[in-house]
Formats: C-alpha cells, structure tokens, sequence
C-alpha cells in the first residue's frame, strides 16, 4: 500500500507505467531478472552523477541529464511491473529495491559534490535530507503502516527536477545547479513533515485497530 494524499509526481506513475507497457513486455518475453533490472537503475544513477560531475568541465555533457535521468526512473518502475508479471516478486526484492534506490540517491548526488562549481556542504546537506525522508518511507511500513512514497519532493521528483534543470547549466552558468539545491532544502524539509504526519495518522488507525480487535477477542472469551 502506499500514501496519496501526499503524492507529488508520484501522482503520474500510473501514466508512467503505461508509456513502459512496451518495454515491459520485451523484458518478460526475454526472460530478464528484475534484480537485474534494478541494479541497471542503479548503472544509470553512476552514470548521472559522473555526468554531473564532469559537466564542469564539459558543460556539453549536461545534454545527457535528461536521458539519464528517465533511464534511472524507467528502471526504477520496470523491475516491480516485471516482478509481478513474471512471479518473481519476493521480500528480498523489496530489500534489494531499497537498497539500491539509496544506492543510486547517493551516486547522483556525490557526482554533484565533485562538480566545481557546486557548493559541496550544500549538496550533502539535500543527500541528508534525501535519505531520511527516504528511510521515514520505510521504517513506516516496518513499524504497520504504508510504504510512503510522495511528499513534494520525494525520488521522481528530484530525477524530474534534475532533468528540467540541467538546459539552464547548459545554456547559463554551471553554478545554476546551487540554485536547484537551495529549493531542495526547503522542499525536503516540508516533505519530511509531510511523511511523518502521515506516518503519524496511518499508525494511530494501526493501533486502534488493533485495539479493537484485542477488545473484541477478549469479549468472546467471555
């Protein structure tokens, strides 16, 4: 299950599902892994953040971001559809899928550090922010509740913004990338607030629920 009240891009991931039905259907038909899958997400996340880190000295290279960008989400989305089409969805893919989704958060954002013209402290501190909201998705469902996914800048968001963002470093100034991270703080601080709120309201229905099912067993037993 997953949040919607908070859904930012993730609104669009039914859409974006349906633009990958093709390729989709080439990757059963071929019998590819979704692990495999996964990890491909996590090629393309490596590969972005050495463009980013290159495009100091190349600003040419930053005409790679917007293709990079939607490999890394068009992985991100494939390796569940095609879990579930094959019966290859599993727990331990779930754990995988996590694992590389910070994985890639991480290479996307140190490539960023390294850029020149990017103020270093300032893409740690959004890589950070990117985590915890991340790690506050997960650890409500490990504690009953949903897997929360949205906030207003949750994964697909960033990989979105990166991409719309980087015509401007070509075309202007490479330290426009400063300008992007200096949203980003305010807008993870507010997507934190938004997942543990949430987290807050699913967990108090956990809990009463629970609470009414133990009230009612007892009464039986009476």
């Amino acid at each position: 299950m997953t949040d919607k009240r908070y859904s930012g891009i993730y609104a669009i991931k039914p859409w974006w599902q349906q633009q990958l039905t093709g390729i989709e259907h080439i990757l059963v038909r071929r019998r590819v892994h979704p692990d495999l899958i996964t990890c491909v997400g996590v090629v393309f996340a490596s590969l972005l953040g050495a463009v980013l880190a290159a495009s100091a000295h190349y600003p040419w290279l930053a005409l790679a971001v917007i293709p990079l960008a939607l490999g890394r989400l068009a992985a991100n989305a494939l390796d569940g559809l095609v879990a579930r089409d094959t019966g290859l969805a599993r727990p331990w893919g779930e754990v995988l899928n996590e694992c590389c989704d910070r994985l890639a958060d991480i290479m996307v954002f140190v490539g960023l550090a390294f850029n020149r013209d990017v103020m270093a402290p300032l893409v740690w501190l959004v890589l950070v922010l990117a985590l915890l909201s991340s790690y506050l998705g997960i650890a409500a469902k490990a504690a009953g509740g949903k897997r929360l996914f949205g906030g207003l800048l949750a994964k697909a968001d960033r990989m979105i913004y990166l991409a719309l963002f980087s015509p401007f470093v070509l075309f202007y100034v490479a330290t426009a990338w400063n300008w992007l991270l200096m949203a980003f703080v305010p807008a993870l601080l507010w997507t934190l607030l938004q997942r543990g709120r949430q987290a807050y309201a699913d967990l108090q229905q956990v809990a009463e629920r629970k609470a009414r099912d133990e009230h009612a067993l007892a009464d039986q037993s009476h």
